[in-house]
């Protein structure tokens, strides 16, 4: 999902996920061919992730183009346990920027450096789960923003979940906000592999942008 948990892989143990992911609008649609999240354990608590994609992008207008997307380094820290405190929660300072500004100039990329520092919470009820995100996004281009995301599951069956998602951005006066509903799934195939999908389409949008549909297919993989 959008909306990031406090779950960490685990005293030196990595969680890798791979993935074929897309957001199509009215006049283009990009596709992370694969989109790259790693994650490596430092204790039970800390959690280092590097991410990224190369990105193709198809406007109706013209041809394909392609390139390496955005590029996100970032560290976890879950602070409380639901075993001791009752829920989990974490947070998870990161840091977005481009490798090359070719790809900022041939629109497969955002300009500028982003910094977010978001705060997750989460609790298990039985069957159920519930997390929640929210902290700022400041940009070394444009204006800062809040992001802020809510995520419910439920286990339909021992190694099946089910998920649906309301995810947003706005300016720090709640304006020109963005707001994303999303579904997804995650069935565990073995002790090592976890089969992760969603898809969701974008209810609100700042004026003038068409709103996105956007996927996401691939595995996690454990170890």
């Amino acid at each position: 999902m959008i909306t990031d948990d406090p779950g960490t892989p685990g005293d030196r143990k990595w969680e890798i996920n791979l993935a074929i992911a897309f957001e199509h609008r009215s006049d283009e649609t990009a596709y992370d061919l694969p989109a790259i999240d790693l994650n490596y354990g430092v204790g039970e608590r800390i959690q280092l992730t590097l991410q990224t994609a190369p990105v193709l992008l198809k406007r109706n207008d013209r041809g394909p183009i392609g390139g390496l997307g955005g590029t996100e380094a970032a560290l976890k820290w879950r602070f409380l346990d639901q075993e001791t405190n009752g829920f989990d929660l974490s947070m998870f300072p990161r840091v977005i920027f481009n490798v090359t500004q070719s790809s900022v100039r041939r629109g497969l990329a955002e300009d500028g450096t982003r910094f977010q520092i978001p705060f997750q919470i989460a609790r298990k009820f039985g069957p159920w789960h519930a997390d929640a995100e929210f902290g700022p996004l400041a940009t070394s281009v444009g204006r800062s923003e809040w992001l802020y995301g809510i995520v419910g599951g439920v286990d339909v069956a021992k190694p099946t979940m089910l998920m649906a998602e309301l995810h947003g951005t706005s300016r720090m006066n709640f304006t020109r906000d963005t707001l994303t509903l999303n579904f997804g799934w995650r069935h565990k195939i073995n002790e090592h592999a976890i089969w992760i999908a969603s898809f969701g389409h974008e209810l609100r949008a700042p004026e003038q942008e068409a709103l996105a549909l956007i996927g996401y297919c691939g595995v996690q993989l454990l170890y």
